[in-house]
């Protein structure tokens, strides 16, 4: 049987590839016929490596020609004078490269060249004389770019000035120019004479036998960059050092033990890597036991989701079959801009906001329904196995992820709930089945009180979890009312099989312990910060702290202060109305200590009011929310208040994020990376490039073109980055190293299998006692037994001859008292 199913693993890997080929394949096809070849692996490269040397040309020829040096194509540099150079190397590099691997006349690029330009500054021309009508058009007509052309020029030629149109000569012309400019610049293309009949000619416009070469070269390597990597029926490859663990064939591409960037920088961090074999045994052990984790479909969970699925219930946390009407504009498409009063340019405003959003949210759902298909594809395809494995590796922070997507145990709730351990393990104690019930009751949402409470939130519902465990489409209290609703349906079985076998019940989910606000807890330990540690449960007490219901307490109170200020009190009164709970402050909150902005922090309101929104709308079609008129005010206020109380609430790690990020500023003056070490022998390296980009809008398909060009700074690193990225890369390299200790530690212990997401650590509800007192005895060995803030000083002064400034000064806590911490993962 193994035998057979490494061969059926070889063939799962074949598959594999020819998937991701045909996907590349497809891709590629369906851009060469629509004429968008600037987007595919290879135009985006030549792209790039055409707008600077075109855009030098242009600006020569239009200087020589102000001096009246141009000699011939007058007629064309008078119209190419009127964009800048940047936009109009831009849209004659695209228009060519579009084409660029088809047999083209050069007459027909050169006309089609010189009707993107006029295109260009007839859109200006809309734009300037009804911004109103042509947003609304741009935003209302969802459709092909060639369509959407067609809307505007009809609409322009309806309410605009009347455009004198080029001449098809002038348009030759002009195309021609720009086409001798590109070949000079580039020397991408050549233009050949073919016969087409008897004493005919026609003079094509061709890739030079060089790019062909380029193309051919590297679309092996493009074909597979992006594997559509499964799961494994056999246990994956060991990683012994950066490139020889995880997949088992060569059928598809090596994937690395470290992912970094593509730079000088990251080559010299991998071959710092391959010197390190025996330091870094700790990290690999670490993912070797993450990856031999046997997993198996519950087939319990994926009967359900089937049914919902094939009945279309959106239910479960899955998005609704339909996308949102678009709200009807206010203004009769035959207004003209230039004649709305105040009030109409109000409700416009209005109007566009909501369409807007309505436009990103159906975005977000097509998503989401392609997301959940794959998953339900794929658990369907490996159901039929007694195991499967998910190949690991980590980021450059050191943080480990599974290779195969949608699928895996750091999914979604409903890829989570489709796995279970493929061993089960017997209960056998009290403790366990203590651990079983917290489980269940953090899945549906009670997750903030006393473990005890939790406990007897279960026994109060049993009867209740015990019918979902029966039959879970008479009751679907789990799919509209659990936070984490597939995970709770899996959790409905396992309380079922206590309830009937008691101790001697064989578990097989997987049972989470969730750090609080980890990020915060890494800092709190390393400054010794007592009050921090407190707000994220390092220290023991009696009722579990929640960071993120008191900074939104705090806000709340700044909230109802504003009730008495005429001029903040709608705003007040509306939030209040509202409701606030600790969901709209979570992500502001727990990503402050990762370097998150009070513009992300709105960011983030906005995104809890829509989701809020939604899942209202869904139980209420007629829900109508007392912020729908001044979403926007509203987001920014609310966020103001949420930053203010954060900042209130997290100090001392403010001041650790600021002495970081001046060590960075400082190794970025000399264009220095950072490089330090984890506790268990990762190098790390922050090292993130200086990369030069020039804007280019066009008011037609892409309207923002960000692209690298060649005066890129090489070698150089984005000092910005650099800075703003040292914070959560320092935390995160700390959460990934507390992870891969505490999977060693476990392991060693006898806990066998393991489901790590990050901050999140599972395993059998029978090993929950050991996995908890080994992640509370590695948290204290690292930064009680450690200190990483001063190791990283160390390390990192030795980079730079500029003295560094010492860490901040610590505070009083003890972190030994995590151990005596019931909530401190919980």
């Amino acid at each position: 049987m193994a035998a057979n199913l490494y061969y059926e693993q070889e063939t799962i890997e074949q598959e594999c590839r020819a998937a991701t080929i045909q996907r590349f394949e497809s891709a590629l096809t369906d851009k060469v016929q629509k004429n968008e070849q600037s987007a595919t692996y290879y135009g985006t490269s030549l792209l790039k490596r055409a707008i600077e040397p075109m855009a030098e040309l242009i600006a020569e020829e239009c200087q020589r020609a102000s001096k009246g040096q141009a000699m011939n194509r007058a007629v064309a540099l008078k119209h190419i004078r009127k964009l800048n150079a940047d936009k109009v190397a831009y849209l004659t590099a695209r228009t060519i490269i579009d084409r660029i691997m088809s047999n083209n006349r050069l007459q027909d690029v050169s006309l089609r060249i010189g009707q993107a330009l006029e295109d260009e500054l007839r859109y200006h021309s809309f734009e300037e004389q009804h911004p109103a009508l042509f947003n609304k058009i741009q935003n209302e007509t969802q459709t092909t770019n060639s369509r959407k052309r067609t809307t505007i020029i009809h609409a322009y030629n309806k309410y605009c000035d009347a455009w004198a149109s080029w001449s098809k000569q002038d348009r030759l012309h002009v195309g021609m120019k720009l086409v001798d400019i590109f070949i000079q610049a580039t020397g991408f293309v050549e233009i050949v004479t073919k016969i087409r009949e008897k004493n005919r000619t026609d003079l094509h416009l061709i890739a030079t036998h060089e790019v062909c070469e380029f193309v051919e070269k590297n679309k092996d390597v493009a074909q597979l960059l992006t594997p559509m990597y499964m799961p494994m029926v056999v246990p994956p490859v060991d990683w012994t050092s950066p490139r020889d663990g995880g997949y088992l064939t060569h059928h598809l591409s090596q994937m690395p033990f470290v992912k970094v960037r593509q730079n000088v920088a990251s080559q010299n961090y991998l071959t710092d890597l391959e010197s390190r074999a025996d330091g870094m045994k700790d990290v690999y052990d670490a993912v070797n036991t993450i990856q031999s984790t046997p997993f198996r479909i519950n087939m319990f969970v994926l009967k359900t989701f089937q049914e919902v699925y094939d009945r279309g219930i959106s239910v479960g946390k899955l998005p609704s079959r339909e996308d949102l009407p678009i709200p009807p504009s206010p203004l009769d498409k035959r207004q003209r801009s230039d004649s709305l009063n105040d009030r109409e340019k109000q409700l416009f405003r209005a109007w566009k906001t909501k369409a807007t959003d309505v436009y990103e949210t159906n975005i977000r759902l097509k998503s989401k329904r392609l997301m959940n298909a794959k998953i339900k594809s794929i658990a369907e395809k490996f159901s039929k196995y007694e195991a499967i494995y998910f190949p690991h590796s980590l980021d450059f922070r050191g943080r480990a992820y599974p290779a195969p997507m949608y699928l895996n145990p750091q999914g979604n709730s409903l890829a989570k709930g489709l796995l279970m351990f493929a061993d089960g393990k017997t209960l056998g104690t009290n403790d366990a089945a203590f651990e079983l019930a917290v489980h269940g009751a953090n899945c549906f949402g009670y997750d903030k009180d006393r473990l005890d409470e939790r406990v007897d939130w279960v026994e109060e519902n049993s009867q209740r979890i015990l019918r979902v465990a029966s039959d879970p489409f008479a009751d679907l209290w789990w799919a509209k009312e659990a936070d984490d609703p597939w995970c709770f349906l899996a959790f409905c079985k396992e309380w079922e099989g206590f309830y009937h076998h008691g101790l001697d019940h064989v578990s097989y989910i997987a049972i989470a312990k969730d750090g609080s606000c980890s990020g915060l807890q890494h800092f709190s330990a390393a400054l010794a910060d007592p009050v921090g540690a407190a707000a994220t449960n390092v220290l023991p007490a009696d009722q579990p702290a929640d960071i993120y219901q008191a900074v939104i307490d705090k806000a709340i109170d700044k909230v109802r202060a504003d009730l008495a200020d005429p001029e903040k009190s709608g705003l007040a009164k509306g939030w209040l109305d509202y409701g606030m709970t600790r969901k709209t402050a979570k992500r502001c909150t727990m990503t402050r200590v990762y370097g998150s902005t009070l513009y992300s922090a709105k960011s983030f309101v906005k995104e809890y009011l829509i989701e809020t929104d939604a899942s209202r709308k869904q139980q209420n079609p007629d829900y109508l929310s007392p912020l729908a008129d001044v979403e926007f005010q509203a987001c920014i206020y609310l966020a103001r208040h949420i930053w203010d109380s954060i900042n209130e609430t997290v100090v001392a790690a403010k001041e650790g994020m600021d002495w970081l990020q001046e060590c960075a500023r400082i190794l970025a003056r000399s264009n220095l990376p950072i490089a330090w070490t984890t506790l268990d022998g990762l190098p790390v390296m922050q090292a993130y490039p200086d990369t030069r980009r020039r804007r280019v809008k066009t008011k037609l398909g892409d309207k923002f073109i960000y692209l690298s060009l060649r005066e890129e700074k090489r070698g150089q690193l984005d000092k910005s980055k650099q800075a703003n990225g040292i914070s959560p890369n320092w935390v995160h390299a700390n959460d990934g190293c507390h992870l891969r200790m505490t999977v060693n530690l476990a392991a060693y212990n006898g806990v066998t299998h393991f489901a790590m997401i990050h901050d999140s650590f599972g395993c059998h509800a029978a090993d929950i006692p050991m996995l908890s007192a080994c992640l509370r005895d590695t948290f204290i060995q690292l930064y009680s037994e450690n200190d990483p803030l001063q190791d990283f000083k160390e390390e990192v002064q030795v980079l730079t001859e500029t003295d560094l400034p010492s860490p901040p000064a610590k505070g009083t806590l003890d972190v030994s008292l995590a151990r005596e911490s019931e909530y401190f993962f919980a």
